[in-house]
């Protein structure tokens, strides 16, 4: 009678614990994500060092479509090479090729979103492949809105 006791009372607490709902509880130490309200489009200036410590600069063109960014850089003597990038909370990720003599390289840059005077300001990394395996840096400095169309 005992163990028929034991029996039913453990089973109406693994059952009842079962059906209890839980209370979703935040992980600790979790940045919460920031909101996606300033749309970054515009032209920036920008400015990097590839890995052998060699200085480049140009101006990118960074536009919203929907949920994506389409991006576009003019570099050096007018390397011009355009991809997709996404935004979650103050990161944006972006990925982008160009066509060269030897081949298609291909690549991708990640940058923490700042503010700088009010304006949006691109300080990140890259990395590419074919390319020396190291990740390079770059900054992107808001320059000045889109033109907007007139009708």
């Amino acid at each position: 009678m005992y163990s028929s006791v034991l029996l039913t009372l453990s089973t109406l607490q693994v059952f009842g614990a079962a059906a209890a709902p839980e209370t979703a509880k935040p992980a600790p130490n979790v940045r919460q994500v920031e909101p996606e309200t300033a749309d970054l489009s515009g032209y920036y200036t920008c400015k990097g060092q590839e890995a052998g410590g060699k200085n480049y600069s140009g101006v990118v063109v960074l536009t919203k479509k929907a949920d994506v960014y389409l991006i576009s850089w003019v570099v050096g003597t007018g390397s011009n090479f355009s991809g997709i990038a996404i935004r979650q909370g103050g990161n944006l990720a972006a990925s982008w090729s160009i066509s060269t003599e030897r081949g298609i390289v291909r690549g991708v840059n990640l940058y923490r979103i700042e503010t700088a005077g009010g304006s949006p300001r691109l300080v990140g990394r890259w990395a590419s492949v074919p390319g020396p395996g190291v990740q390079q840096q770059e900054t992107l400095t808001f320059l000045k809105k889109l033109d907007t169309e007139e009708d």
